[in-house]
């Protein structure tokens, strides 16, 4: 549970405009797409009944630091990619921000996380969770990929996965690559708003069909997955597996190594051949 005085209630109230009911410009179904994006649930399903304003205010109420920090920032990036910080609450806009990033830096349920095995204690986790928000701050489209694909090659490299940038074949683009246990895996990162197709997978699964008999792949998407796409490989042989942004943001909330998230997510492909299986279902 997030803890705020109510100074800092009266400016989340202010910059998003929460009076009568309201966030922002949002919509109903926009709201609900939108939180579903960062905090992948459904939140219209947590709090069935209630104006969007409420809504928020009970997910600020009921959820930790680190998860309402990302909200608060997710919906302030919203704010400037559609122009609606206003002369009138740009001061107001960039002190939230500042208080956005002071509670993603803050760590909830200790004894959780301290039960946790092989925690990686030289890892600074709230500083990769931050740094993954900043991408937002980019103008451009192909300007926020290029971040976006630096961001995890820095991640790999804090988590010692020996990772190579981006490279050409005669035939294709590889995002890059990384070691696991000793392993090469290739990797594709999408960077998109909307929901990553069946196509996308498709495409980078061929690729990886081409390579070493040996070879496996890591998707790693900024947006959530079509289920029609995870649906597609229900029946059908993969060498890849899927991690995404929200997967990381939990990740680095309860300081779960890297290495280990991996390792759980290619034996559960070796295992079942499943595509996709969440980070909770894992951990």
């Amino acid at each position: 549970m997030a803890n705020l005085t109510f100074s800092e209630k009266q400016l989340i109230e202010t910059v998003f405009g929460m009076s009568g009911g309201y966030v922002l410009n949002f919509s109903n179904r926009e709201f609900e797409e939108f939180m579903k994006d960062v905090v992948s649930y459904n939140i219209y399903a947590k709090y069935p009944g209630l104006s969007k304003a409420k809504m928020l205010r009970s997910y600020i109420q009921d959820e930790s630091d680190i998860y309402v920090g990302k909200v608060i920032i997710m919906l302030l990036n919203y704010m400037r990619d559609n122009n609606l910080i206003s002369d009138d609450i740009k001061e107001k806009a960039d002190k939230l921000y500042e208080f956005g990033k002071t509670k993603l830096g803050k760590k909830n349920d200790i004894n959780r996380q301290s039960a946790q095995p092989k925690i990686h204690s030289e890892i600074n986790y709230s500083a990769l969770n931050t740094s993954l928000l900043d991408i937002e701050k980019y103008d451009t489209q192909q300007a926020k990929g290029y971040a976006f694909e630096k961001y995890i090659n820095t991640l790999f490299n804090n988590f010692n996965l020996e990772p190579r940038a981006s490279y050409r074949t005669d035939f294709d683009q590889i995002d890059g690559s990384f070691t696991l246990n000793g392993n090469t895996i290739l990797v594709e990162a999408k960077y998109k708003r909307n929901e990553i197709p069946k196509n996308d997978l498709i495409l980078f699964s061929n690729k990886i069909e081409t390579k070493s008999p040996f070879a496996k792949g890591l998707f790693i998407s900024y947006s959530p997955i079509e289920e029609k796409a995870i649906e597609y490989y229900a029946n059908r042989s993969a060498r890849i597996t899927i991690l995404t942004v929200a997967e990381l943001f939990i990740m680095c909330e309860h300081n779960y190594p890297l290495p280990t998230v991996l390792q759980k997510k290619f034996r559960a492909l070796d295992e079942t051949g499943c595509i996709f299986k969440h980070i909770m279902q894992l951990m």
